[in-house]
């Protein structure tokens, strides 16, 4: 019996949306999967207009997935939820820095 893990999703595109606000998804999943995988799995199946970075070189040198998760800065490779979670996502930034939803600018780019 598949279960759902629940992510409350931090949204706000700076050309758009006057407030950010947080949008929740109910992803199906069968056990535990990375943060990255489940937000993949959201933009692949649910919404397509998700920004984040999907780049990941699996070895948390590069950053690029660096968010807060659950109100701490970790890397969404590398932190796993299980069926039954509430998994809270927000940019490592905010409002500094912020391009789009999850998107933040690197270091290199400031």
């Amino acid at each position: 019996m598949n279960q759902s893990i629940t992510a409350r999703i931090f949204r706000f595109d700076p050309d758009k949306d006057r407030e950010p606000r947080y949008q929740e998804y109910r992803v199906e999943a069968e056990g535990e999967v990375s943060v990255l995988v489940l937000l993949s799995r959201i933009y692949n199946e649910i919404d397509p207009n998700l920004g984040f970075r999907n780049y990941c070189c699996g070895l948390q040198m590069c950053r690029s997935c660096l968010m807060k998760i659950n109100h701490k800065k970790q890397f969404a490779c590398s932190t796993l939820v299980k069926p039954g979670d509430v998994v809270t996502v927000e940019p490592i930034r905010y409002p500094e820095g912020h391009i789009r939803d999850l998107v933040v600018k690197s270091v290199d780019e400031e």
